[in-house]
Parts: structure tokens; C-alpha cells; sequence
């Protein structure tokens, strides 16, 4: 029994030196008559296919203020080496592929175009990579790369907004003569075993577009190939509705108190203060959180303005309501009430042409009074809380849908 384990033992590590050796003198053999910066092919009239499939792992974030879409991915890139290959039938029993250093053979060079941080997919430590090659030529690229690519955010319907961002791979000294960059199925997802959720941003949909893209130099005209793809991203809106939505509205139905409190209580100006103060800070807070870019401004950008005005409007027709009341038995004069009634001239004008003639010009001859005055500017307030919380609501349902 103990001479068969020694046997078994012994055949073992033959088979693995041998093995060991074989892949040793095919590196070798390989590496004699190749060099890895030059195109992999034999006929130059046909430029060779470059397959790829990218896979997004995770989506750390899209920032709004930068315009900057951060994501983890890695490419799966598959070509034919039409130099590097060997009969693994024959002189090479049993060695169907190798792991070979990216340093040691040809691997297309590909960028990034809009990654504002490293262009090219072999960045400084592309050294590190290894290709799979398989004996008949065909070599398989996994590449991994944290991108951080400019993308143009359209905040028109924050927090409800929906963007498209492009990830735009292109070769950059290689023309379509030379290798051609081609999608693997719909040459982009998810990756089912790495990719982790954002807790800000949902993926609604992934595609990938090939073309060709003419430069025009000084001395020649070429065609590059490239890939774009494009994610389609929905802000999770819930915990903006809970921290800024839910609150602004509610804020907005207690203005609409000061409809119902009357003008002879002192507390209504003392209130409307407190309503401004209060709408002044959430809305400030509200206003730090929010993307600020002048390209592109919020509905919500205007609904803060709108309710701060609305605001300041009300601070003012209360204190010139309370000043009013003080003089409500007085009569006003004649002139300054054509002023203001004159909106009525053509509704009541048999009406004005009896009580003001040219002889009375004295104040006291005069019916309308001051309390008058205070009742049109309490009816035009509550006409701009109502028509504020309709132009508020109708802009929420836009936004939304």
C-alpha cells in the first residue's frame, strides 16, 4: 500500500513539472515571435473585431453641483490574436489557455473620453491585468475601472427628476481600419453578483449604442469607432417628500390662517411674522440641500421665491390693515378714492357720477371711508393665499407626472 502511494505521488509531480514546463516553453516560444504593440493580424485589410460588454457593479453617485456620475464597472472584451495561438493537441498536450501580464501582448487601447479623472481603461496600474488567452487565438479582457464621467443634469423637476447619463468609450489612435469596437448582446447590465444599490439614485434602464465618428485633421480624414452607453437614472424621491415636501405644504396651509384671524385681533401681524421667520429658515435649509446650477433651475426654485414673496406681501397688507383700522371712521378724499375704485368705474358708473361730481371735492362729502380701503386690501389677500396654494398644488402634480 505504501509503494502505490508513492507511485500515485510520484506520477503526480511529474505530471506537474511537466505541465509547469510545457507552459514555461510556450510562453517562451510565443514570446520570440511576437511583439505586443502591434495589431494582432495577418491580413491588414480586415480590421479586427473588438467585443465588449460593460457591467455596472455599483453606483456610487451622480453630484449635482459638479455634474459628475460616479460608478464602479468592468468591460468584458473578446477578440481574435491571430499571432498568439498554438496546437495544444500536439506540441502542447492538455495547455488549452494561459493568464498572461496585459504588458505581454496586444490589448486595445480604449478611453473614456468624457472621465474627467483618467481617460484611458488601462490606467497607471493596467499592469496588474491579466487576459485570458485560449490556444486558438481568442483572448478574454476583464478590466475594472472606477469611473467618474461628466454628465449634463436637467434639475427642472427636482426632486422628481429623470437623467440620462452617457458613458462615451472610443479607440483614440486606432481608426476603423484597424480594430472595430463591437456590443455583445445589448452591451450592457447589471452585474448580478457585484452590483450594489444606491440609496439615492434607481437604474431605470441601461442601453449601448456602436458607431463610427469622423475626425477631420490637417493631414488625413478618419473614421474612429466607439461605443456609448447610456443610463437612465430616477431620483428615489421618498425621503425628499417626508424632509421637504410634506413639511412646505404644511406651512402653506398655516398661512392660510390668516384668512379666518381678524384684523382687530393684535396677534394677526405678530403671527404673520412668525409664519415669515419660520418660512424663511425651513426654506433656507431646504434651499442648501438643493443642486444649484444656473443652467437648469427647479420648479421648487421658484416655489420657495413665490412663497417668500407671498410672505412679505401679507406682512405688509396686515400692518397696513391695522394702520387702517384706526381710521375706519374717517372718510378719504375724493381724489384718492377715484384712484382706487377706479377698476369699479365701468361696472358702477352711474353709481360714481352721483356721489363724486366736480363740486364735491371736500373729503367730507365723501361716503367711502377707510374702512372700505381695509376690506378690498383683506379681500385681494385672500384671493393671492388662495390662487398661491392652487399655482403651489398645480405645479407639485407637474412635477410629479
Amino acid at each position: 500500500m505504501f509503494s502505490i502511494s508513492l507511485v500515485v505521488v510520484f506520477v503526480t509531480v511529474s505530471y506537474c513539472n511537466g505541465n509547469y514546463e510545457r507552459k514555461r516553453l510556450l510562453r517562451q516560444n510565443l514570446s520570440k515571435r511576437y511583439n505586443p504593440e502591434l495589431l494582432p493580424i495577418l491580413d491588414s485589410h480586415h480590421p479586427l473585431q473588438v467585443n465588449a460588454k460593460l457591467y455596472v457593479m455599483a453606483l456610487q453617485g451622480l453630484e449635482d453641483k459638479s455634474q459628475v456620475l460616479t460608478a464602479s464597472v468592468f468591460w468584458y472584451f473578446t477578440w481574435k490574436d491571430e499571432i498568439f495561438r498554438w496546437d495544444h493537441n500536439i506540441e502542447y498536450k492538455n495547455i488549452s489557455r494561459l493568464i498572461v501580464s496585459v504588458s505581454d501582448v496586444w490589448v486595445p487601447e480604449i478611453y473614456i473620453v468624457n472621465d474627467v479623472r483618467d481617460m484611458p481603461i488601462r490606467g497607471s496600474g493596467y499592469n496588474k491585468d491579466y487576459v485570458i488567452v485560449r490556444s486558438n487565438g481568442y483572448m478574454t479582457w476583464f478590466p475594472a475601472k472606477e469611473l467618474q464621467t461628466s454628465c449634463a443634469i436637467d434639475i427642472t423637476k427636482y426632486p422628481f427628476d429623470t437623467q440620462a447619463c452617457k458613458i462615451r468609450m472610443e479607440t483614440w489612435y486606432h481608426d476603423n481600419t484597424s480594430f472595430v469596437l463591437n456590443t455583445i448582446g445589448l452591451g450592457i447590465g447589471l452585474s448580478e453578483v457585484h452590483f450594489v444599490e444606491n440609496g439615492e439614485w434607481d437604474i431605470l434602464n441601461l442601453s449601448a449604442y456602436p458607431f463610427e465618428y469622423q475626425e477631420d485633421f490637417a493631414d488625413n480624414s478618419s473614421a474612429y469607432s466607439c461605443i456609448h452607453y447610456t443610463l437612465i437614472l430616477k431620483r428615489r424621491s421618498s425621503y425628499h417628500l417626508i424632509t421637504t415636501a410634506f413639511p412646505f405644504v404644511i406651512l402653506m396651509a398655516i398661512n392660510l390662517l390668516v384668512i379666518v384671524i381678524p384684523t382687530e385681533c393684535g396677534e394677526k401681524l405678530g403671527f404673520c411674522m412668525s409664519q415669515f421667520l419660520t418660512m424663511i429658515v425651513f426654506l433656507t435649509l431646504i434651499a442648501q440641500n438643493m443642486p444649484s446650477s444656473s443652467l437648469t433651475i427647479s420648479y421648487l426654485t421658484f416655489l420657495i421665491s413665490l412663497q417668500i414673496l407671498v410672505s412679505g406681501i401679507t406682512i405688509l397688507i396686515v400692518a397696513i390693515s391695522i394702520y387702517l383700522q384706526t381710521r375706519s371712521i374717517e372718510d378719504i378724499p375724493s381724489c384718492i378714492a377715484r384712484i382706487i375704485f377706479s377698476p369699479l368705474i365701468y361696472f358702477q358708473q352711474n353709481y360714481l357720477k352721483k356721489s363724486f361730481t366736480p363740486a364735491q371735492d371736500s373729503k367730507h362729502e365723501c361716503f367711502i371711508t377707510w374702512l372700505d380701503i381695509d376690506r378690498k386690501l383683506n379681500c385681494g389677500l385672500n384671493i393671492l393665499l388662495l390662487l398661491n396654494v392652487i399655482a403651489t398644488f398645480s405645479v407639485f402634480v407637474f412635477v410629479i407626472y
